[in-house]
C-alpha cells in the first residue's frame, strides 16, 4: 500500500531546499516527492485492506491518498535481497491494482503510481525513485518511504545524481538514506 499526502508534504519540501541549496547536483533537482509504504505478508492483512484502512495507522482520509496493491504471483518478495542497498527494483515488484481512494485509473498501475507521486513530468525530467526501509526487518509488515526525485537530463546521469542526492555519504553528498540503518532500491524513468 503508498500513501501520499493531498495538500503539500512538509517532509519532502524541506528535504527539496536544503538538497537544492546545500547538495552536490542538487542544481539539477526539479522536485521531490513522497509516499509511505506499508506491505503486508504472511497473513498480515487479516480482515482485508478495509480494517488495514481503518485502523488510522497506515492511512488518514482526511490527509492521504492511497493505492492498494497484490503481488500474490511474487516467489521471492521485492524487498529480500541479499545486498539491498542501491540494487535496482525487480519490474513488477508494485504488484496489480486492488484498490485506491482516487478516480479509478482503470487496472492500469503506472498510472497511479505517477498520480501518487507528484502527477505528469516534463519532457527532459527522469523520475529517480528510492524506496528506503529498516536493514534486515523481518517481521509480517514492512513500512518504509518511497521517494521520487525529479532529475533535469537522460536516465544514467539521473541516476548518479540520484543516488548520490538520497544516499548520505558526507556533508554534501546525501540526505535522505542512512546507510548504515537502511536498505534502499532504486529504479528510474525518462520522459
Amino acid at each position: 500500500m503508498l500513501t501520499s499526502h493531498k495538500g503539500v508534504d512538509l517532509h519532502a519540501a524541506s528535504a527539496l531546499l536544503v538538497m537544492k541549496d546545500r547538495l552536490e547536483g542538487g542544481h539539477r533537482l526539479v522536485n521531490l516527492f513522497r509516499c509511505e509504504l506499508h506491505t503486508f505478508w504472511d497473513d498480515s492483512m487479516v480482515g482485508g485492506i478495509e480494517k488495514v484502512l481503518n485502523t488510522g495507522r497506515y492511512y488518514n482520509p482526511n490527509k492521504h491518498h492511497f493505492g492498494h496493491f497484490t503481488n500474490e504471483d511474487a516467489a521471492d518478495p521485492w524487498f529480500e535481497c541479499s545486498d539491498c542497498r542501491g540494487k535496482s527494483l525487480p519490474l513488477g515488484w508494485l504488484g496489480n491494482l486492488a484498490t485506491t481512494d482516487l478516480q479509478e485509473p482503470g487496472s492500469d498501475v503506472s498510472a497511479l503510481y505517477e498520480i501518487l507521486l507528484g502527477g505528469h513530468r516534463a519532457d527532459g525530467i527522469t523520475a529517480f525513485d528510492v524506496i528506503s526501509y529498516p536493514l534486515g526487518q523481518a517481521g509480517p509488515v514492512l513500512s518504509g518511504v518511497l521517494w521520487r526525485l525529479l532529475i533535469n537530463g537522460d536516465a544514467t546521469s539521473a541516476a548518479e545524481v540520484g543516488q548520490n542526492l538520497a544516499v548520505a555519504r558526507g556533508r554534501k553528498k546525501g540526505l535522505l538514506i542512512n546507510p548504515h540503518m537502511e536498505a534502499w532500491l532504486t529504479a528510474g524513468t525518462e520522459r
